[in-house]
């Protein structure tokens, strides 16, 4: 996957309860790290949902699972910038281990969706979001 500008990384540790019986990190636990790493990244840009009356929605995202991530395991999750629209962008997203940085778990892409949060509608990118996403 072509990756854009690295964005933001957030270091985590695998936790027991997202495993599976086979100590695989449970398919839905990858989507949390993805949402906790845009979240952390939004917070870093001052991003908060509603207080400005603007913020973003999840219009679609994918994920490809490449190596099963085993606990315990030290995980990094980075945050690339990809595609921007009008009033979306592209996120895309990885999961590596954070002591083999060859060892990636999964990759895929978010788009997110701005909207005016009163009304629930699409709006444009904020110049400023804008200017951090294509460097």
């Amino acid at each position: 996957m072509t990756r854009g500008r690295l964005l933001h990384t957030e270091s985590m540790r695998l936790r027991w309860g997202e495993m599976d019986a086979m100590r695989h990190l449970n398919n839905v636990a990858y989507f949390r790290y993805f949402e906790e790493a845009r979240i952390a990244w939004f917070v870093s840009l001052g991003v908060g949902w509603g207080v400005e009356g603007e913020g973003t929605v999840l219009g679609s995202i994918d994920n490809r699972f490449l190596v099963p991530a085993l606990y315990p395991a030290d995980v990094i999750v980075e945050l690339h910038a990809g595609r921007v629209g009008n009033a979306s962008f592209e996120l895309l997203h990885r999961l590596r281990d954070a002591n083999e940085a060859a060892t990636v778990y999964a990759e895929g892409s978010a788009t997110l969706v701005w909207i005016d949060v009163a009304t629930g509608r699409a709006r444009p990118v904020p110049d400023r979001i804008r200017a951090v996403l294509q460097g």
